[in-house]
């Protein structure tokens, strides 16, 4: 079948960038992408239609896709520790809900990967604040000071020695941001938040995704329908799926595959394993019953800020029935590029969480931009792929 309309839906992950830096992400990488799937889209303008959502289209010799994207980002800047004060809260945070809890040893058993990349942030921090202070008592004894009161001579010492501390600090922290410490630290943070209900505006704004879902899948003239989320937004469209499936109670709309549910680089577990997430795993559950729908979770093993070929429905002690639940895949990046070029990939981390979204330099059967443009429905893409 010939996708004449489709209906893009895309959640972003925890990242502070709104839409005008996905809009260009797209234009580029679709550009890039057209010499080796041969498919040349042209991408409109970008227009904001409601506070959460701006829209685009993609244009192609036989497809028309209204592209959506459903902000979130505004809560991700509420929530994006900046100071040393609220990194520290969040590390205060993740220690009490990760480790403290015994909660870090359910994630070393579903990913030894996310165990380490949880302990990341923590070592860095409480490692690094250890060096500073030692360093700054190693400076105020090794240095010489003129010959002063000794009174003079103290409060100089605490002054160097209190320097010397915030200097190393702010070291640390212009690394660690480099190194994207932090990013990991606040999206540990603000899963444990969530599943307490401290994350303000949250259920609001998933109701408002779950209406853009609804009106989607209702509208007549959209052949196919995709609900593409990418990391920590793989956790905001499992409850704004939920409610619109329960709204949407009559079969017909779905038949032939027609809605379909993409999660990349999914972290759901970082939500469904907390102990207080009931809302959020009744949810999930209702997803993975609901055999209307067509689910695919790509996740790749060299992507060390998602839960690789994990089943996020069943890794929590949920059910799922047979015709329903995620299908569990992989875009398997390392056929998708040049051996040299794959090699550097692999050695930035925050750039292989994004490879999803990514031009690549060969063509296989995962290609983001045909999904999203392409003639053919993502059905029989995945179970035929060119």
């Amino acid at each position: 079948m010939t996708v004449k309309q489709r209906q893009v839906l895309y959640i972003h992950g925890f990242d502070p960038r709104g839409a005008g830096h996905y809009h260009r992400l797209y234009c580029s990488q679709s550009a890039q992408q057209a010499a080796v799937n041969g498919l040349n889209i042209t991408v409109s303008r970008r227009h904001r239609r409601a506070v959460h959502s701006h829209h685009w289209q993609l244009h192609t010799t036989q497809t028309r896709t209204n592209y959506c994207y459903l902000g979130w980002d505004d809560l991700v800047r509420r929530n994006w520790s900046k100071g040393w004060r609220q990194i520290m809260s969040d590390l205060y945070v993740v220690i009490l809900a990760y480790l403290a809890s015994g909660n870090i040893v359910t994630f070393a058993r579903a990913s030894h990967r996310q165990m380490i990349a949880g302990f990341y942030p923590v070592l860095y921090l409480l490692l690094g604040a250890g060096a500073s202070a030692a360093l700054s008592v190693f400076v105020t004894s090794w240095l010489p000071l003129p010959a002063l009161p000794d009174t003079v001579q103290y409060v100089l010492a605490w002054l160097i020695g209190i320097s010397c501390f915030c200097l190393c600090m702010q070291a640390l922290k212009t690394l660690g941001d480099r190194l994207a410490v932090f990013w990991l630290l606040r999206i540990y943070a603000f899963s444990a938040k969530w599943a307490v209900n401290q994350i303000p505006h949250v259920n609001e704004r998933t109701e408002r995704f779950a209406d853009d879902i609804i009106k989607a899948i209702q509208n007549p003239d959209n052949d196919e329908v995709v609900i593409i989320a990418h990391s920590v937004g793989t956790m905001m469209v499992v409850p704004a799926l939920a409610r619109a499936l329960a709204a949407l109670p009559d079969g017909s709309a779905f038949a032939n595959q027609r809605v379909v549910l993409i999660t990349l680089g999914q972290c759901i577990p970082l939500l469904s394993f907390q102990p207080g997430a009931h809302d959020f795993r009744a949810a999930l559950e209702q997803l993975g019953q609901d055999s209307r729908l067509l689910w695919l979770d790509y996740t790749a093993p060299t992507d060390g800020a998602c839960f690789p070929l994990l089943d996020p429905v069943t890794s929590c002690g949920l059910t799922r029935v047979a015709q329903a639940g995620p299908r569990l895949l992989s875009p398997r990046f390392f056929t998708l590029y040049h051996p040299a070029r794959y090699k550097k990939l692999r050695r930035a981390w925050y750039s292989m969480h994004f490879l999803y979204l990514m031009a690549t330099d060969k063509p296989g059967p995962y290609d983001f931009f045909a999904f999203t443009a392409g003639p053919r429905t993502i059905a029989h893409q995945v179970e035929e792929p060119s």
